[in-house]
């Protein structure tokens, strides 16, 4: 297990506080990371997001239903109904909008065709889901506010 040093200032327990949450500094770390690409070894330092932990959809169901009426039972099977049907809607090639949220819908990538005729499914090398957050989550991606953690 790392050890972390937190500067001793006030910035890290600092929030800031919006119209629509209230956010706190992401920690990071540096890593280091070798780039081959180069005609010589070249390392090269960048910053990396301190992963605090995961919520998974238990953790989610029982935070939303103690803000709101609903039960965490009744959460958890709207979420997983929602992703039932997300899969669904995109199978049917729908771009799936949940406001706030964002958006999905289905990528392909593919390797080209000299003509139309020969254009096939077989060209198809891979598929994805691309998500598009919303306007809240865009709002918070340009707020965020950011400190550095010294490993020890």
């Amino acid at each position: 297990m790392t050890n972390y040093l937190i500067p001793q200032d006030e910035s890290l327990s600092l929030s800031v506080q919006t119209s629509t949450f209230s956010l706190m500094a992401v920690p990071f770390t540096v890593t280091k990371k070798n780039i081959p690409s180069q005609t010589t070894p070249t390392i090269a330092y960048y910053p990396r997001v301190i992963k605090s932990g995961i919520l998974d959809l238990d953790d989610l169901s029982e935070r939303i239903s103690s803000s709101c009426s609903v039960t965490q039972s009744d959460c958890y099977a709207v979420v997983i109904s929602l992703v039932n049907e997300i899969s669904t809607a995109l199978e049917q090639g729908n771009i799936v909008r949940l406001g706030h949220l964002g958006s999905f819908q289905i990528s392909i990538q593919s390797t080209s065709s000299p003509t139309p005729e020969e254009v096939d499914k077989s060209k198809i090398k891979r598929s994805s889901i691309v998500f598009r957050p919303g306007k809240k989550l865009k709002l918070m991606l340009k707020q965020l506010v950011f400190k550095k953690i010294v490993k020890s």
